[in-house]
């Protein structure tokens, strides 16, 4: 018998299972924890706070039922209390941290025990048992609102099944279980379903953001860094090499003539020429060094761990790809277009007392050394200290 063919059900439903699959991988992924972090860090506390306040607020409750025998259980009442603040306390740090994750699921465990134990110990303790389990069931994703979703998952499921099984080891209440059965088993469901939910649209949320962000930070033509996303990147970056001691370099890269590129063949040529030009440089650099469009027609590489002498080879190497790769006119019948770059270079030595990490003084240094090779003849490699000119006189005028 030949292979039985996949019916539309049966593709849409390895399509639902595939997609929850990506879904599950995507939101316990490192960038995702953390952007959970920081958006429901703050939010965990409060709601571990005004839980705590909540379970401090069941004491009159107590006494309500139990006036003889409810001073008895006001020590496990604050216990509660104290297990919701450590919760918190272990949270403050960072609330996806081992101490913060150990306990999420063992201080709801250790309230359900403490609360078993007070309906034991209260007369007619029964007559509301089921209610508190049932608000703190309601509590919980509120409280795991932070953490991934197979934690929170896996609390909701221990939440359910504990007070049952501690029951069978000993700890009684009176409750009938087949009912607690029948409430908490029809609410796990919804609720779980309710929790995965929530998870999906901070998903939604957290995908929309990072679009955005990284548009934000991206520039629109050549899909490379921004220079807001290069100065914030590069002061980091230089502020590591201070505290390492190492040294870093700078290439201020710049496209020969290009205005008249733009003038000759129009700006949709220009731009052209500029990926064009960009994808020969992003084709030499190192994985760890940092490149960005500046502006126009303007690139900068920052070469972390990169001294004088090694950051003019590597430069010398960009320029020298750029002119071998002519650019192929947009125009099949035209011939490419032979381009070329001149840089210029300035180094940062975290051991000179006199130069500080200032990203912005980098680029300028190296902004004023392409001058020089701007004025020199173009298509070079210039380091700071070769003839600069002036401060008043760079990058004026130049093209």
């Amino acid at each position: 018998m030949g292979q039985e063919q996949a019916t539309p059900m049966d593709r849409q439903g390895h399509g639902w299972s595939r997609a929850l699959r990506v879904l599950l991988q995507a939101v316990h992924s490192p960038e995702y924890l953390d952007a959970k972090a920081r958006d429901f860090g703050a939010f965990t506390l409060w709601a571990l706070l005004i839980t705590a306040v909540f379970v401090l607020g069941m004491i009159p409750w107590d006494y309500a039922i139990d006036a003889t025998r409810a001073w008895h259980v006001v020590w496990l009442r604050l216990m509660q209390c104290g297990a919701l603040l450590f919760w918190a306390i272990a949270s403050v740090r960072y609330v996806h941290g081992r101490a913060a994750r150990i306990a999420a699921l063992a201080a709801p465990l250790f309230i359900e025990a403490t609360f078993m134990v007070v309906l034991e110990r209260l007369d007619g303790g029964t007559s509301y048992g089921m209610g508190g389990f049932l608000y703190f069931f309601i509590f919980a994703p509120f409280l795991l609102l932070a953490q991934p979703l197979g934690l929170a998952a896996l609390v909701l499921m221990a939440i359910t099944v504990f007070p049952p099984l501690a029951a069978w080891f000993g700890l009684q209440t009176g409750l009938d279980w087949w009912i607690y059965a029948a409430y908490m088993g029809t609410g796990f469901v919804p609720v779980l379903a309710i929790r995965l939910l929530l998870e999906v649209m901070y998903w939604h949320v957290f995908r929309y953001r990072r679009e955005v962000e990284h548009q934000a930070l991206t520039d629109g033509l050549t899909r490379l860094p921004n220079r807001r996303q290069f100065l914030a990147a590069g002061m980091r970056s230089l502020d590591s090499h201070g505290e390492s001691g190492q040294p870093a370099s700078l290439l201020f890269i710049d496209i020969d003539r290009f205005k008249g590129i733009n003038d000759t063949h129009g700006h949709r040529t220009g731009d052209a020429a500029i990926c064009h030009v960009a994808e020969a440089l992003r084709a030499l650099c190192r994985e760890e060094d940092l490149m960005a469009r500046y502006g126009g027609e303007e690139f900068l590489v920052l070469l972390p761990r990169t001294g004088p002498a090694a950051a003019a080879e590597i430069a010398e190497r960009l320029r020298s790809a750029v002119v071998a790769a002519p650019f192929p006119m947009p125009d099949a019948r035209a011939s490419p277009l032979g381009l070329t770059v001149s840089i210029g270079i300035a180094s940062y030595d975290p051991h000179d007392l006199g130069d500080t990490t200032d990203i912005d003084r980098l680029i300028h240094a190296a902004d004023r050394a392409v001058y020089v090779a701007k004025r020199g003849g173009r298509n070079r490699v210039v380091s700071v200290g070769e003839g600069l000119v002036p401060d008043d006189t760079s990058a004026q005028g130049r093209s």
